[in-house]
């Protein structure tokens, strides 16, 4: 018999041991959400009950961690297969999805849309870095400023909360477009009975600080990633562009450094746009590359072991 909801989840964790520290995190928030509103109103029905009979009476109807862990390792194989129909990972392995997915062949890249959703990605991160960068500086400058006032306890808790927040919906922007598997639910936050015990919980749980790093380190990469996307493709398009606006405009095809034209326009444009083709095939493969980095960053970074 588990004494309390705390021992229940710390045994459900035992029992996922192994598997994706993503899946995890969604399993213990859910039996955390189900077993506490369905305790209260258990509690508020039969006040006579003990905490470990009300418990007891709870989980014969949820069932044994286990039992839980066995039903989401299965639903997690079904997604998988579903997404991946032809390389699907199991749930027990963590990082699968990062550590078995096949890399595509030079031109084969051409039709992979994990290789667009990650050049999207990678062109949007800069935006995102932008604010992610001026929300954690602004809020721990803030929380420091305040910390003196009676204010700064509850903006502190308030600002350190929307850091876990924020990890959770840049998290489903990376499952999304990087194909990681991502925690779908927030990590669970430390219990505490009043503003300085909340407060000292957030502040000692490293999930929070590690959300708040990748917050800050977001920009510095956001910034080189644009900056090779948007250079990349401007490069590659401009190339292929050489050859239909050369043609149809009667523009000169090229220069040499000396100011004499090239003897061979034709095949000099032509060139340019083959090698337009292979410069955009090239930031494909790196902007696969660069999104594989990054997914690997977030699921170490916004997932809580």
């Amino acid at each position: 018999m588990f004494e309390s909801i705390e021992s229940y989840l710390k045994a459900l964790k035992s029992a996922l041991r192994g598997a994706d520290p993503a899946l995890v995190q969604d399993a213990l928030w859910d039996a955390e959400a189900h077993l506490g509103s369905g305790l209260a109103a258990l509690k508020e029905t039969n006040p006579e009950l003990s905490q470990p009979e009300a418990l007891a009476s709870l989980l014969a109807t949820f069932g044994t961690p286990e039992e839980v862990a066995e039903a989401y390792l299965e639903r997690e194989a079904v997604v998988a297969q579903a997404l991946h129909p032809r390389g699907a990972t199991p749930a027990a392995e963590p990082d699968a999805t990062l550590a078995l997915a096949p890399w595509p062949g030079f031109f084969e890249v051409l039709k992979t849309p994990k290789a667009y959703t990650s050049l999207l990605y990678l062109v949007m991160s800069l935006a995102t870095g932008i604010f992610f960068f001026t929300w954690a500086v602004t809020g721990l400058s803030l929380s420091l400023g305040l910390f003196i006032l009676i204010i700064g306890i509850p903006f502190s808790i308030a600002f350190l909360g929307s850091v876990r927040m924020l990890a959770l919906v840049e998290g489903r922007l990376v499952e999304a477009l990087l194909d990681v598997r991502m925690p779908r639910r927030p990590s669970l936050l430390p219990e505490g009975q009043g503003w300085m015990e909340r407060l000292k919980n957030l502040l000692t749980d490293g999930h929070t600080w590690s959300s708040l790093a990748y917050m800050v380190l977001h920009l510095p990469l956001g910034v080189l990633f644009f900056t090779l996307m948007v250079t990349g493709l401007s490069l590659s398009l401009s190339l292929m562009a050489t050859p239909i606006v050369s043609i149809f405009m009667g523009l000169p095809s090229i220069e040499l450094w000396n100011g004499a034209e090239a003897r061979h326009p034709v095949l000099v444009v032509i060139a340019a746009g083959l090698l337009g083709c292979l410069l955009l095939i090239g930031i494909l493969h790196l902007a696969l590359a660069l999104g594989r980095l990054q997914g690997f960053l977030a699921k170490h970074m916004l997932v809580r072991k």
